[in-house]
């Protein structure tokens, strides 16, 4: 299995499953751009496992891609559910400060029904603003 995963559209599931080498970060941010390069409505649920996580160096290019791509991703990403095992995982990786930091909406979402309802949600809303 991959250690990252992405599959499905306009609501594209994301695991991570393991943790990333900097050529696994490479390949899925080529598949980032591609979602953008279809200049279409997409949202994202990403499900991390404990133990997945980027090299520094992979961080690095993460940085750099999201900096590059801020303006797409604004255009095109309607939102980011985040599934989290507790509430308090969930204020950690969607706090006030990263959703500040991106250009379209996340939500923690303790349940898969949850997160794939709000992501659905959020591509409709977006489809009828552009």
């Amino acid at each position: 299995m991959s250690a990252i995963q992405m599959m499905g559209w306009p609501m594209v599931t994301i695991r991570f499953n393991a943790p990333a080498t900097d050529q696994d970060a490479q390949d899925w941010l080529h598949e980032l751009s591609g979602l953008l390069d279809r200049k279409e409505p997409f949202s994202m649920v990403i499900h991390a496992q404990p133990n997945s996580e980027f090299s520094p160096i992979a961080r690095k290019l993460l940085g750099l891609w999201f900096k590059e791509k801020r303006q797409l991703l604004g255009l095109y990403c309607s939102g980011v559910a985040r599934l989290v095992g507790s509430e308090q995982e969930g204020d950690r990786v969607v706090s006030k400060n990263m959703q500040s930091a991106m250009p379209f909406p996340m939500k923690a979402c303790l349940d898969w029904s949850e997160a794939r309802d709000w992501a659905m949600t959020q591509i409709q809303d977006k489809k009828k603003i552009t």
